[in-house]
């Protein structure tokens, strides 16, 4: 087996190269942009521009709003995906149509979903038009509080799908018998839930937390789309705030910005295996 190792390695070679080309030398080069005052003289400041960042109420708001994002899609998107999961899995007619009509938004592509949802949510949209003629005041419909919803909307019904391809291929593989174990037992749905369904499910339930939060960070080209790059100050993420660094060329402050989304990400993920690695010893 060993002798045949450098072929494998001659295999991979193309994409290990590709990722240190494209992800991992750029990733310590923008170190060095991170850490000067500006393109032209080059010098060194330490963590000024960290600071200043931080210290910007631009980023501060970016950074606010995107926590708000996370907080709201992640647990809505895993517990509608679960139910969503749990539904197919106990229907006996018409699973295939509604397993189809689950997955068909991983197949659309992004350009048609932002145009299908601006057609309903825009300024003069089909929805904002229905509810003024239900009798709802212009100030309810128009308020700017409603652009935070529709994004975790369009969210939602975008990356819901992905999360129940994962869930169901999770329940897929729990055995049946330790059901009509319980069952035997007098355990109603909902100890059958807790005792089998929740245990076995946990390490596929951090998968779907995992891609939930790193998914959540993706959503700046449907932003992008339906508000342009200056969107108002409820749904002005990160993302906008370094898209607008790079455009305007202020290098330092986009390195430090995103540098402070990796370690702020980076911690997140951190958490989170170590809580997977607690509740898989736990039932261990």
């Amino acid at each position: 087996m060993k002798k045949h190792t450098h072929i494998y390695w001659l295999f991979l070679l193309p994409s290990l190269l590709g990722v240190m080309l494209f992800y991992i030398i750029p990733f310590f080069f923008s170190l060095y942009y991170a850490l000067i005052d500006n393109l032209g003289s080059g010098r060194f400041v330490g963590l000024d521009n960290f600071a200043a960042a931080l210290k910007n109420p631009l980023f501060g708001q970016a950074a606010g709003n995107t926590l708000l994002f996370i907080g709201l899609c992640v647990p809505l998107g895993m517990t509608l995906a679960l139910f969503l999961s749990l539904c197919l899995q106990k229907m006996k007619r018409g699973r295939a149509p509604a397993v189809l009509a689950l997955l068909v938004p991983l197949v659309v592509p992004s350009g048609s979903i932002v145009y299908f949802w601006r057609v309903l949510f825009d300024q003069n949209g089909l929805l904002r038009k229905l509810l003024l003629q239900a009798g709802f005041s212009n100030e309810l419909v128009f308020q700017s509080s409603w652009t935070m919803a529709i994004l975790v909307v369009v969210f939602l019904w975008k990356n819901v799908s992905y999360n129940i391809v994962l869930f169901w291929s999770g329940l897929v593989w729990i055995p049946r018998t330790y059901y009509e174990q319980m069952a035997l037992e007098g355990a109603g749905a909902w100890r059958q839930f807790a005792g089998v369904t929740w245990v076995y499910l946990s390490p596929t339930t951090f998968v779907v937390l995992l891609m939930s939060v790193v998914n959540s960070f993706k959503v700046f080209k449907e932003i992008y789309m339906l508000y342009g790059p200056y969107p108002g100050t409820g749904v002005y993420m990160l993302q906008h705030y370094m898209n607008n660094q790079f455009q305007s060329l202020s290098l330092p402050q986009l390195c430090s910005a995103a540098y402070i989304l990796f370690l702020a990400v980076s911690l997140v993920l951190l958490a989170v295996f170590r809580l997977q690695k607690r509740v898989t010893d736990t039932y261990q």
